[in-house]
């Protein structure tokens, strides 16, 4: 019979392993939302390219997940084109709402911060439609929280969504300390929606599917 032998885990293994452990329950168990999916595909060689472009390799992480935002929100054209990859959007440059934020939760991903998709719902104020704007945007993990970020709310956006006060919009500005979206007073009745998956959305993949054939929303 083969004897088995037991080695008595020292302190500093133990309170690792608590450690570990309250991180998973206090965290919301985020470890998926770090996974590579068919959709949200960062290993392609254009995150590479588009890394080497935007940050370097001194920067902290705070500085790399600042750089990325603001070169997927306002690098990257926001015009009415569909991609069913992150890579595919980055590839091209122009991106919708859905995809400008697939393009960023990638970039997180690749660089080790949990992200995922969410929605956004809001009413634009002096909106003479009072139609609900359903938006795409981005949720980050970071230093024990949450935080919605909206990667397109720019002029240029608010410019073409023809929303008033376009000419002296307040962009967002990032911050890893509160979510990024659209001031108040521009906006009103919001509300925040997750979704289950750590992929993109089924019903975003059905609308992006349907415009690719059809070329209409």
């Amino acid at each position: 019979m083969k004897k088995t032998f037991y080695q008595k885990p020292n302190l500093l293994s133990l309170l690792f392993l608590v450690a570990l452990l309250l991180i998973s329950s206090q965290c919301g168990r985020p470890s998926p939302f770090l996974e590579e999916t068919a959709h949200l595909d960062f290993s392609h060689p254009v995150f590479s390219e588009a890394l080497s472009e935007v940050v370097t390799d001194d920067m902290s992480l705070e500085q790399k997940l600042e750089r990325l935002f603001y070169f997927t929100r306002d690098t990257i054209e926001f015009i009415p084109d569909a991609s069913l990859t992150a890579s595919e959007a980055l590839e091209k440059r122009k991106a919708i709402c859905y995809t400008k934020a697939m393009v960023y939760v990638a970039f997180c991903r690749r660089l080790g911060v949990p992200a995922q998709l969410a929605l956004i719902r809001f009413l634009a104020k002096g909106d003479s439609d009072s139609k609900p704007v359903y938006h795409g945007i981005a949720k980050i993990f970071f230093k024990g929280k949450w935080i919605y970020i909206d990667t397109v709310s720019n002029r240029q956006s608010w410019g073409l969504w023809k929303f008033e006060d376009a000419d002296t919009f307040e962009t967002p500005r990032f911050s890893l300390e509160r979510d990024v979206i659209v001031n108040s007073k521009y906006i009103s009745d919001v509300s925040l929606e997750d979704f289950e998956t750590n992929d993109v959305p089924e019903p975003w993949l059905e609308s992006l599917q349907e415009h690719k054939e059809t070329g209409k929303w």
